[in-house]
């Protein structure tokens, strides 16, 4: 059995590439459109760093979605690193 992976290129990987690109635009409406939905279902907020508590590094993972109509949807995610 062989198996193939399909990428597709134009997804950027870090967040400096993201925000390099052509589309930089549309990514930057789906960091804040990530941004928004974790401040509305209250899964985020932002507060003062108690004293010897360490902070947990974030980064933002970045999707094209193909919508039904042949259209794309830029998605963007901030998520814990290495959890």
């Amino acid at each position: 059995m062989h198996y193939l992976l399909l990428t597709d290129a134009s997804e950027p990987k870090p967040f400096v590439e993201a925000m390099q690109g052509d589309e930089s635009m549309k990514w930057e409406l789906a960091m804040e459109d990530e941004i928004k939905c974790l401040q509305k279902n209250k899964t985020r907020s932002l507060t003062k760093l108690l004293k010897g508590k360490k902070v947990l590094q974030t980064k933002w993972v970045y999707r094209l979605k193909e919508e039904p109509d042949g259209s794309k949807r830029y998605k963007a995610r901030l998520v814990v690193k290495g959890f």
